[in-house]
């Protein structure tokens, strides 16, 4: 059996794309859901300082800690990056792996 280079890197870059697609839905679901979490605090926030309820001071203290949340939770979105990244190329070695074999 004759292997073909440039056919299994066609394959190699489906199985990419059928893992990054897969999860890419899932990150960016994600990311609104992170907003969408925050929203009822940044809403609060907001109208407090509008309203004079707190000060200048208080409000800067209180970004800090929601930037501080948001932030920790986005850094779950780096983890399910990595993860994606590491199942592509899983995927595209596996059929690499595969192909060779099969030609032997």
């Amino acid at each position: 059996m004759s292997f073909d280079i440039g056919a299994v890197l066609g394959d190699m870059v489906g199985a990419v794309r059928n893992v990054v697609s897969d999860d890419s839905g899932k990150i960016s679901g994600y990311a609104k859901r992170i907003m969408e979490n925050e929203r009822e605090a940044l809403e609060e926030l907001a109208q407090a300082r509008l309203s004079g309820e707190i000060s200048e001071e208080e409000f800067n203290d209180e970004i800090e800690r929601e930037k501080k949340v948001i932030e920790a939770e986005f850094l779950m979105l780096e983890i399910m990056n990595k993860a994606m990244a590491q199942k592509a190329v899983n995927s595209a070695i596996d059929v690499f792996t595969k192909a060779v074999r099969l030609a032997i």
